[in-house]
């Protein structure tokens, strides 16, 4: 990946969460804290939030995603880990097979501009050792979920925005 053609970014750890054969990183600063799946709430359950997990207090939505990165309608059987994404103060949980830290910093590269659209969840692709990585980070997942799925959006408004 050429530095030129693609438009270097930083270079940083990152987590990478496994979808049904599809790895997707996010920087692992971004990861408050991971929850198994068996301790999430699914009682209110919906269209768009698989379930709710409960992180510091507060009630999280929690989210899936096939291998097409589609937002899953129900939570399959070989996903086992809810990862709490926010520093500091975290906003949604994703639901996935597994995840891991990478044991190096990768160099995450912007998207070329004829792979990039407005709302995906994509921000670039990083290289570690001899596999590429898609990667995004909770700002662009939160964006997508809330422009792909509109009964979504209002769950990710501060109590100041809403009101």
């Amino acid at each position: 990946m050429s530095s030129q053609a693609l438009g270097q970014k930083s270079e940083q750890l990152m987590a990478v969460m496994n979808f049904a054969g599809l790895r997707l990183a996010v920087p692992l600063a971004e990861v408050h804290s991971l929850v198994s799946v068996l301790d999430l709430d699914d009682s209110q359950a919906n269209a768009s939030v698989l379930a709710q997990v409960e992180v510091n207090g507060r009630e999280l939505p929690a989210f899936g995603f096939d291998a097409e990165l589609r937002t899953l309608r129900s939570v399959p059987e070989d996903y086992r880990v809810c990862a709490n994404l926010g520093a500091e103060t975290p906003e949604l949980g994703i639901i996935c097979q597994s995840i891991e830290t990478l044991e190096q910093s990768v160099t995450e590269e912007a998207l070329p501009a004829c792979m990039s659209s407005a709302s995906s969840m994509l921000k670039g692709l990083a290289l570690n050792n001899d596999e590429v990585l898609l990667c995004t980070n909770l700002a662009a997942l939160v964006e997508h979920i809330s422009t792909t799925d509109k009964s979504s959006a209002g769950l990710f408004l501060s109590p100041r925005e809403a009101s």
